[in-house]
């Protein structure tokens, strides 16, 4: 089925918003509903770039409600350990956030989103590893009051997020593209792509 004209324009609106340096990093998620609610905000706040470390030898299986195929729409990076992950990262000049509970930790809203930033978080059980809070530059937290001072990994990235689109916005960083017209084309032909494959599935 050929593309619209709407929905070419539609695309290239996306990909004008597309943030190359604002980052999500995964480390070892086990929930696959958990992942894709992460694709699915990873798309409504502009997150291109979504890193998965992901040891398994299967590839990760996506829960297709909670993604509302949004993932179709993102580039996931597999790595095989945090350290490949984080040194790739900041060789290319991100600074890391790791979510992780303790008295060193900023709360989430007193640290600069506005530059090239990855925010790591961790497996349901346990958090993020030694390993991931060593290499980061910030540990930062969610300041809760209640009796439970946890909450779902999914809903922890809504909230960090949404803090990080409210300064890069604020910053006009949603304004000026920040990926290259040749970048944006590229995507959006990828888009074209899996948006042929995944036709037949939608029927």
């Amino acid at each position: 089925m050929a593309v619209t004209d709407e929905r070419l324009r539609r695309m290239e609106e996306v990909a004008r918003k597309r943030q190359f340096g604002l980052r999500v990093v995964l480390e070892d998620l086990e929930n696959a509903r958990n992942i894709s609610a992460i694709c699915r905000l990873c798309d409504a706040f502009g997150v291109q770039f979504l890193h998965v470390i992901h040891r398994g030898i299967k590839p990760i299986i996506l829960d297709k409600r909670a993604s509302a195929g949004s993932h179709q729409w993102l580039t996931v990076i597999q790595h095989p350990s945090i350290e490949d992950c984080l040194n790739e990262l900041r060789s290319m000049g991100f600074r890391i956030y790791a979510t992780h509970v303790d008295a060193t930790a900023k709360e989430f809203t007193q640290v600069d989103y506005t530059g090239r930033v990855a925010i790591v978080l961790g497996n349901e059980g346990h958090g993020v590893s030694e390993t991931a809070r060593q290499l980061a530059d910030e540990r930062i937290v969610i300041p809760q009051v209640g009796f439970v001072n946890s909450l779902n990994v999914a809903t922890a990235t809504a909230i960090i997020l949404a803090e990080a689109f409210r300064q890069r916005r604020a910053a006009g960083l949603y304004d000026t593209p920040e990926l290259s017209e040749s970048e944006r084309n590229e995507l959006i032909r990828q888009w074209l792509e899996r948006e042929k494959v995944m036709a037949p599935s939608r029927d």
